[in-house]
């Protein structure tokens, strides 16, 4: 985690600006105590002193932690963007990323690879209640280049949510948004004999995999200008449930057939 809170005046503060001689530091979340790292290589940050049973900012990866201070680097200087901070305690939800965009208040959540379905359809339920429009993005990664992508149940339950489209970040406020398209299997012609002499045959066509999807890449995006708050209705199929949520979406017209 990026922030925690400095004990001797309750002040939330920036690892990167701070130092051990101003602590003890306790989490913004549960008010356990932290540890400060300030490394040469690594994005400074706090972390959990174990023992703990916090789960705000487990499993939090160097690059995520890139990746909010990036977009909130990047946000912090434009007029319309206003009351940005990161690590925002809500008491349901912490958002990674929190500001007034255009007065609409946005909560945009970094997806982590152990956050669930269930967890991630809490938190947006969350942030509906609390009137917050929120934006969830994965980490851009080269595997939406190739024709074949297998999408996890979190990428699913994300491109029901936002009308076809996963946001992935790429650098800065700049996001990629990607529609998942049926990938089609070939299925061989064969043929054989069956019991009664009779020759049968089988395939020669193509049909969708269940598994597979085909990423089709829009063009870039600016969290700051290219997106706008959407109230989405609750909507079911198959094994996806999205419930009634205040999203923050992209305004482009569809690019995919």
């Amino acid at each position: 985690m990026l922030c925690g809170l400095r004990k001797q005046d309750n002040q939330k503060v920036f690892a990167s600006f701070s130092d051990k001689i101003y602590g003890p530091f306790s989490c913004i979340g549960c008010g356990h105590d932290l540890v400060l790292k300030k490394g040469r290589i690594k994005i400074h940050h706090f972390s959990h002193k174990p023992p703990y049973k916090c789960s705000h900012g487990a499993g939090e990866s160097e690059i995520h932690r890139k990746c909010k201070i990036s977009i909130y680097n990047s946000l912090q200087n434009l007029p319309h963007v206003t009351n940005i901070d990161v690590e925002v305690n809500f008491g349901t939800v912490i958002a990674d990323v929190y500001c007034l965009i255009n007065n609409a208040p946005v909560a945009i959540e970094i997806q982590k690879s152990n956050l669930s379905v269930n967890e991630i359809t809490q938190r947006t339920e969350a942030y509906h209640k609390l009137g917050i429009y929120v934006l969830w993005l994965g980490l851009h990664n080269d595997k939406l280049l190739e024709p074949k992508y297998s999408a996890k149940a979190w990428e699913k339950w994300c491109h029901a949510v936002y009308f076809g489209r996963v946001y992935y970040w790429k650098h800065d406020s700049i996001v990629v948004p990607v529609h998942y398209g049926d990938y089609q299997l070939y299925v061989e012609d064969s043929s054989w004999f069956d019991e009664s002499g009779q020759e049968q045959s089988a395939g020669g066509y193509y049909k969708s995999s269940k598994r597979y999807k085909t990423p089709n890449l829009g063009r870039e995006l600016n969290i700051a200008y290219d997106f706008k708050p959407t109230l989405k209705q609750s909507w079911r199929g198959g094994s996806v449930y999205v419930p009634q949520c205040t999203i923050f979406g992209d305004i482009t017209r569809k690019w995919w057939v």
